[in-house]
């Protein structure tokens, strides 16, 4: 007996870069816009998370005073 899904063809898959390579220029360049769009609001969110994370050890920023 095997675990459910083992085997199983994912219905979701991320389109490798070959494939990307392979679209027409207009389109191409929307799917490296919208990468570009998420890798940069991943970032500025790591780079908002450390400064949370750096004020709260320092004393600096209190963030429980501005959620109550």
């Amino acid at each position: 007996m095997s675990a459910p899904g083992i085997g199983k063809n994912s219905h979701l898959s991320l389109p490798d870069f070959a494939s990307v390579t392979k679209l027409p220029k207009p389109i191409k360049a929307l799917v490296y816009l919208i990468m570009l769009a998420v890798i940069t609001v991943a970032g500025i969110a790591a780079l908002a998370a450390a400064m949370v994370v750096i004020g709260q050890l320092t004393g600096a920023f209190d963030v429980f005073s501005l959620i109550g």
